[in-house]
């Protein structure tokens, strides 16, 4: 039901952040609510086939031309999401592969979903991973338009 309300409200990732609140809040308020097990397998086979589905022959077509820039953004992302995951690691005492899986710094849920097949503190994962996203839905925005303005090349805002 939080789910539904989470998208409802347009809220980012509203259906991963109002499941998460609502089950949260009916926990904290004494209920103990239940998934079956196997929705957790559902779930990873509903990301991967929401993944599969972003693969179309324009995708692989266009590849070619953005292979080499994909590619740094990769590596860039995930060193840099490594290093992260050292220095949190180091500064909170939290573990380092909660802090690694904490700090990827994309595909939430993939890397919520991901970090529930190993040993990790999964909850601080959800947790982590959430406030990176709302945090980035927020703040990435404005230094889009900051960079716009230090450049001299105004970003004009569609307002879809």
């Amino acid at each position: 039901m939080g789910g539904f309300i989470g998208k409802e409200l347009r809220l980012p990732a509203g259906s991963l952040i109002g499941a998460m609140v609502f089950v949260g809040a009916a926990n904290l308020l004494g209920a103990k609510p239940e998934i079956p097990e196997y929705f957790n397998t559902l779930a990873q086979i509903t990301v991967g086939g929401v993944l599969g589905l972003s693969i179309t022959r324009q995708l692989v077509s266009e590849l070619k031309n953005y292979l080499i820039p994909s590619l740094m953004v990769v590596v860039m992302l995930a060193v840099f999401g490594v290093i992260t995951g050292f220095v949190v690691s180091r500064v909170t005492g939290t573990d380092l592969y909660t802090s690694l899986f904490g700090s990827v710094p994309g595909g939430m849920q993939e890397m919520i979903v991901l970090s529930e097949s190993y040993d990790v503190n999964h909850p601080a994962v959800v947790v982590i991973q959430t406030v990176r996203r709302i945090l980035i839905v927020v703040i990435y925005p404005l230094l889009v338009y900051i960079v716009s303005r230090l450049t001299g090349n105004p970003l004009n805002f569609s307002g879809k």
